[in-house]
């Protein structure tokens, strides 16, 4: 039967994405501790971040180290939104997370996807006091069973799944 999950995660998966130049990179869960938590690496960055679920909830460090939040739902629906909070560069940001859709399909690099769950995240700024949105809109199509399938922006960056190896 296959997984219903938005994020699977087990150590071996890996997920290779093109970029819109062309370039590719590879994500993978590089192992898991006692508490459950994945390591994961990108081949482009080289750091170690970090991915947990709890319930139907994946949190990540992956927008500042050892300061988790939840990045996606398996029970997602449309019109649902949260935050992320953290600090990047001595700045405190947030990204306001909203489900776009939830059902829908799209071809990324051939391939057709189905039931999508789409969530776009708009990026702010604490400057002066008052939270500012910076105008940068990211789109994160995610796929039961296999992932993030496709991330857009609307400053035209793309990136699609090209591969993607789930059985470790």
């Amino acid at each position: 039967m296959p997984s219903t999950d938005y994020y699977p995660l087990a150590p071996g998966h890996r997920w290779t994405y093109r970029q819109k130049d062309g370039s590719t990179f590879t994500n993978a869960v590089t192992g898991v501790d006692e508490k459950g938590t994945f390591s994961m690496t990108n081949s482009v960055l080289g750091i170690e971040q970090h991915v947990r679920k709890e319930g139907t909830a994946y949190l990540t460090d992956s927008f500042e180290p050892g300061n988790f939040q939840v990045l996606l739902r398996d029970d997602l629906e449309a019109g649902d939104s949260w935050e992320i909070r953290f600090t990047a560069n001595g700045i405190d940001s947030l990204i306001a997370m909203s489900v776009k859709e939830r059902g829908g399909s799209i071809e990324v690099e051939g391939r057709t996807f189905g039931d999508l769950l789409v969530i776009e995240g708009e990026s702010k700024m604490f400057l002066g006091g008052s939270l500012t949105s910076i105008n940068f809109f990211t789109r994160y199509h995610y796929a039961p069973g296999v992932g993030l399938v496709l991330t857009t922006t609307n400053y035209g960056d793309s990136m699609g799944l090209v591969s993607w190896q789930l059985d470790g």
